[in-house]
Parts: C-alpha cells; structure tokens; sequence
C-alpha cells in the first residue's frame, strides 16, 4: 500500500459521471444541479471521466471518445467552462464530497498538441508509424515514457489540477511505470497531500499481452506502492461468469481470497457491479430480487463501492463513449433507496479491512460471507426451489438490510427473504 493509505478510504461511497452523457446537454452546470441527489445515495467522492477536448483525426463515433485526448490542459468548451467545472467542485465541497478527475496518461488522439509539438515523445510501430499497441484503440497513439522531459511535462499538469481536484482515477495504469506514479504522487503533494490516487489496474490477460510485446506492464501488488485503490479486474470478470454466464461461485471466490493472499495487507480495491466499460448487471440480472441480492453483496465485500451513474435506476443501457448518448432519467425509489441502504450498511456495520471469510452453495446459489461478527446470505442466481436451507438455527432474527424480522424453520427460508445479513457467526466450519 501506499504508505499514505488511510484504511478509512474504504468507508466511502463512489460515484461515477461522463458528463456529456449524463444530461441532454451534457455540461458541467447539469451535474451540479444534480448534486444533492447524487450526495443523497450516500456518495462522498464524485469521479468525473476525462473533461479534455477529443481528438479529430481518426475520431470514433461523431463525438470521440474522451480517452483520446488532445489537449490535457484544457476542458472540453462543449461541457462548460473552467468557472463551471469550479462551481460544481465547490458545490460538492460545501455537500462534504471530493471529486476526482479522469487522468489518461498512456496515450493521446493522434492530433494532440503534444504530438504536434513533440512527437519524439511517441512510440512508434514497426512501419515506423505511430498508433496503439492495441490495434481496436486506433484512434490513440501511445505515449514512450523513457523521455524524462515527457514526465515532466505530465507531473506539471497533475500539478495544476491538483489545485482544484481532490484526487485523480488513472486510465490504465497498468502500462505506466509505477516509477512515475511515485514521482508524480510526490510531487502533487507539494500542492495537496491529501489526494486520492485511484488506478485502472488491467485484465490479467491485458497485462500478459502488454509484457508479451515488450511494453512496461506493471502488476497489482507493484501499483499499490503509489496508489491507494485498484480496480477490481484480477476478481471482477469472474463475478461476471455469474451473472452473464450462469457458472459456479468457485473462481470467483478463489479469485477473492487470492486478493486477501497475495496483494500487500490493507489493499482496497474498488468494487463495481458495472462501469464505462463493461455492460450494466441490469442487462442480465433482470429479476428485481437478484439485483437487490448482487448489489447488497457488491457494499459488503472489503474495498471501496463503485457506483455508475445510471445503476441507480436499474438502466439496462450502457452509453456510448463515442457518440452523445444521454442517460434518460427516471424515478426509481426501489433502486435508488435500495442503493442509499446499502451505503449505510457498508459504512455503519462493516470496519475497514476487517477479515473476511465465505462460503459458496453453488446447489442453491447461496453464497454466504461472514465479516465483523454478522453472518450475510446472497442469492446470485434463480435457485431451483422457493425454500432455500441456511445455516442458521432456527429461530427469529433481525435482518440488518430490512430491519425485518425473518424466521427460520428447520433451517429453511423463502427466497423471497434474500439477501440476508443477521449478527453472529453462522457459518459452517469449512469456510473458504
């Protein structure tokens, strides 16, 4: 971990906003009017996805993506203006929330001001040209961070918007070295010591294929010497067998307790159901008791809750980064409350990093999770029966997501009572 961690960093709530998408008119003002509902779901960090002009050569979509940047030291004019983007950053200070900034640092739009002005600071290809390492990503060119003035030139525009924002999620991290991150961390403390460093850690099988050609490719347990929280890729897309494909709980677990193993004691990860660049769960987790099963896990698992903007009303639909592609939005008190309570569970029940142990019933879909003296109960897939067995003595308890009382009955419980988290430790002796 970085040795600025706090563990109270995994208390929060996220929330993340690619404003163009987030209203018809796609500006800053717009998501500062929706602020104090935003706040209202229980979020304390507002993460806005790259606020940078796009490039034009080569631009997908008729808006571009806002990865291919090509200017980091401006904003993009049709979100608004710097007075706006420093309106809504002091209305979410005055709520008590950070906001933190998208930061895309491996690469730009092949017309960026930094290739116009330094295109020695480029890889390039075998035909000598320059491009993505991934050929899909075809309009970004890679960023050769061998050249010292290169970082420099990155470190001073931190710098800056460390001035403004409380912190900063890095685009694929994974393939800048963790060198620079240190250097960069440093040197934004000189402005703000108490930034959050949040980084796109990659697929396993992502940073394989980097390494494979000869590409800086840096793992997790590196990584968290300048960060204090990483996406959720090494355990996430097993979770999404689940959900997508009906598999067993076993990878998805191991995959879990090797976080536990093998990454640096007090590592957060960010935990997400869904995210810019994956489907939303609502596409497949279609049952309304499923989806409030998968949430209420998703804020009691250890590490840092993610919220996509849209997940709150069980959008189905996940927008274009290339084209403008507003959400439209509804009044789903169901989802949105259901959301609120879960943040209020994770912040007020759960202690930072506090162990974790589970136990996966993959007859029944059950997984079961026992954390700081309560036993929780999920199911994660439709069951073959509308009676579930739980190992929990029979008798009367007090279920912590409903403030219901539920009562079981030689050890069975209807579906209907999912998800279930109760005090005590109830789980059978073998537990993973």
């Amino acid at each position: 971990m970085a040795k600025q961690t706090s563990p109270l960093l995994e208390q929060n709530v996220m929330y993340s906003v690619f404003v163009r998408n987030h209203s018809k008119q796609g500006t800053f003002q717009e998501v500062t009017k929706d602020l104090e509902r935003i706040h209202d779901l229980g979020t304390d960090i507002l993460w806005l996805m790259p606020i940078y002009p796009t490039g034009f050569k080569c631009r997908k979509g008729s808006a571009g993506s806002p990865y291919a940047i090509r200017d980091y030291r401006a904003i993009d004019p049709a979100q608004g203006s710097w007075q706006d983007l420093k309106t809504l950053v002091d209305k979410a200070h005055a709520l008590g929330m950070k906001v933190i900034v998208d930061i895309v640092f491996n690469h730009t739009s092949p017309d960026s001001v930094l290739f116009q002005e330094h295109p020695e600071w480029f890889y390039t290809n075998a035909q000598g040209k320059t491009a993505s390492l991934v050929e899909e990503w075809s309009d970004i060119i890679d960023l050769d961070f061998s050249h010292p003035e290169l970082q420099t030139y990155l470190i001073d525009t931190l710098k800056r918007y460390a001035e403004i924002f409380d912190g900063f999620r890095c685009d694929v991290a994974t393939r800048i070295p963790v060198s620079f991150w240190l250097k960069a961390r440093e040197e934004c403390a000189k402005v703000n010591p108490d930034l959050l460093w949040l980084a796109e850690s990659c697929h396993l099988p992502f940073t394989k294929f980097i390494r494979n050609h000869g590409r800086v490719g840096e793992c997790d347990a590196d990584l968290y010497q300048a960060f204090d929280v990483l996406y959720d890729y090494d355990a996430y897309p097993y979770a999404e067998k689940i959900f997508k494909e009906h598999k067993p709980m076993e990878e998805w677990v191991d995959a879990l307790i090797r976080q536990d193993a093998a990454l640096p004691q007090g590592a957060i990860k960010l935990r997400y159901l869904e995210n810019h660049d994956n489907d939303r769960i609502s596409r497949y987790v279609t049952d309304p008791l499923l989806w409030k099963n998968w949430t209420a896990l998703q804020f009691c698992l250890k590490g840092l809750p993610l919220v996509y903007h849209g997940q709150e009303q069980k959008e189905h639909h996940r927008p274009s980064i290339f084209d403008p592609d507003p959400i439209v939005w509804k009044t789903d008190e169901e989802a949105s409350g259901w959301i609120r309570t879960m943040a209020k569970i994770h912040k007020e029940q759960f202690h930072p990093q506090s162990a974790i142990e589970y136990q996966p019933d993959d007859h029944q879909h059950v997984l079961g999770l026992m954390r700081d003296g309560k036993t929780g109960f999920f199911l994660l897939d439709e069951p073959g029966s509308s009676t579930l067995q739980v190992s929990l003595p029979d008798g009367t308890y007090l279920n912590l997501f409903t403030h219901q009382d539920l009562t079981v009955k030689d050890h069975q419980l209807s579906k209907e009572a999912f998800p279930i988290l109760v005090e005590g430790q109830y789980l059978d002796s073998q537990v993973f």
